[in-house]
């Protein structure tokens, strides 16, 4: 008998505690309970996880990008007189969120040679003249850059999506020996394609094209 009493009892809790439960899923305050990874799947299709991304020919902006490195390593080096280094060639990559990227290594007045024949220290009038030069070809080169990429950075807005950009970003090369306090070590130029595309259909003059770019030295 009180066997009965005990199932009896249990039965009816059971039947009080899914009638609460049944109650707070039927309330206005109810959850939706996601299974694991499920979340992330309907920010996706919901597009909260972010923004989404543009439509990009890669095999045609790749080729513009190997067409404008060619450009450039022939210029820079044929645009300075010598004692000059192309340390690395331009190298471009593609970043989804920003547009393209192009760097190099440049020193743009090397010393001369210490080598076993010829020992002789740097003096201080070599090394007053190195700082100087150099100093002198960054303002030469932040022009050719801008002059290039006016000249030849629409032919990288055909597969670049609206509202991206381009930059350049030049490495400087300078020996612990010489005087570079207060020398950058890298140049960055950096431009909009809305800016190149307006600028070659206004036929905009190289020296003001010039000023509306952002340069950094650092």
């Amino acid at each position: 008998m009180k066997r009965n009493k005990l199932v009896l009892g249990i039965t009816i809790w059971l039947l009080a505690a899914s009638g609460t439960q049944a109650q707070v899923a039927g309330s206005g305050a109810q959850r939706s309970r996601v299974p694991a990874g499920m979340g992330v799947a309907l920010e996706r299709e919901s597009g909260q996880g972010g923004a989404p991304q543009p439509e990009v020919d890669l095999s045609a902006l790749k080729s513009q990008m190997e067409l404008f490195q060619a450009v450039v390593n022939r210029d820079i080096s044929q645009a300075f007189a010598q004692p000059f280094m192309l340390l690395q060639d331009t190298k471009g990559t593609y970043l989804p969120q920003f547009g393209v990227v192009f760097h190099m290594e440049v020193n743009l007045h090397p010393l001369r040679v210490l080598n076993a024949f010829s020992f002789r220290p740097y003096t201080e009038e070599e090394l007053q003249k190195a700082r100087e030069t150099k100093i002198e070809k960054i303002r030469e080169l932040k022009t050719r850059l801008s002059a290039l990429l006016l000249e030849h950075g629409t032919e990288l807005t055909g597969a670049l999506p609206a509202g991206q950009n381009v930059a350049v970003v030049v490495h400087l090369f300078n020996m612990p020996s010489e005087k570079s306090e207060g020398l950058p070590t890298q140049v960055v130029m950096e431009t909009s394609r809305r800016a190149l595309v307006e600028a070659r259909a206004q036929r905009t003059p190289a020296a003001e094209f010039e000023k509306q770019q952002s340069f950094l030295e650092f």
